[in-house]
């Protein structure tokens, strides 16, 4: 039998690189696409996750995150958005072995320690955005983002918005080397605060969104990083990576 002609150099690397594009795009399980649904009644923003109108966007949760720039999956994370007309809602659930967070006044600092934070760009087209961020002892930052790489002082110092939250720990917070198990935080965006970029969202529109989380470990090692969106860089301002947030009616 004649032996098989060999396959050119240039053959071969095409198609490695084609195969490495491939995965790439694949990369670890993620958010691109979300739904979040209208409710009747309004949550109570008391931590206690306890309301109907997360039951009945339970099947809407976002439970994909990962560090997607670095191909690493990120468990741990659950989250469900609601809506009614006076305001948009979240919830997140995560998982948590050493619980520490920085910051106590409104604006602070807050990624230097836990934190789960949201951004939302409205538009594709209008420069602005907004970030939110909670930490476990209920501290909360909000910024509305004129364009990416505006001044944090300037946008820190501006009157407060609107944005509450109300976080719980399962553990204890900021001792060292104990048995910390997670920490849950639940809060309110009234849309009077995104009154620049339209407002109050109509059924079916869709925004661009990201929901994320720094997760410090002891003393001395770096924090995990997570994104529910495929985050080509660590970036969280990388909105042009960011998933689909879709506003939809009641659930049927």
């Amino acid at each position: 039998m004649r032996p098989t002609s060999p396959i050119p150099a240039s053959m071969l690397l095409l198609a490695l690189t084609s195969m490495g594009a491939d995965a790439a795009q694949e990369g670890p399980p993620i958010t691109r696409e979300a739904t979040c649904r209208r409710v009747e009644t309004a949550p109570v923003i008391d931590g206690e996750l306890d309301d109907p109108a997360w039951e009945a966007a339970a099947d809407d949760a976002v439970t994909d995150f990962a560090a997607f720039w670095a191909g690493e999956p990120r468990e741990g994370t659950r989250a469900v958005l609601v809506w009614d007309d006076d305001a948009l809602y979240f919830s997140a659930t995560m998982t948590d072995a050493e619980l520490r967070a920085f910051g106590t006044e409104r604006n602070d600092r807050l990624w230097l320690g836990d934190v789960f934070e949201l951004f939302f760009k409205p538009s594709e087209d209008d420069p602005r955005y907004y970030e939110f961020q909670a930490n476990p002892r209920s501290v909360i930052l909000e910024l509305a983002f004129p364009r990416r790489g505006f001044d944090f002082e300037e946008l820190a110092a501006r009157p407060t918005m609107g944005f509450e939250a109300v976080a719980v720990v399962d553990g204890t917070l900021d001792q060292p080397g104990d048995a910390d198990r997670s920490w849950r935080v639940e809060g309110r965006i009234p849309w009077t605060l995104v009154e620049p970029t339209g407002g109050r969202p109509e059924e079916g529109d869709v925004w661009r969104f990201a929901l994320c989380r720094y997760d410090y470990g002891p003393e001395g090692t770096e924090p995990l990083l997570f994104s529910s969106a495929p985050l080509t860089r660590p970036s969280f301002h990388q909105y042009e990576d960011y998933g689909r947030l879709r506003f939809a009616g009641p659930a049927e």
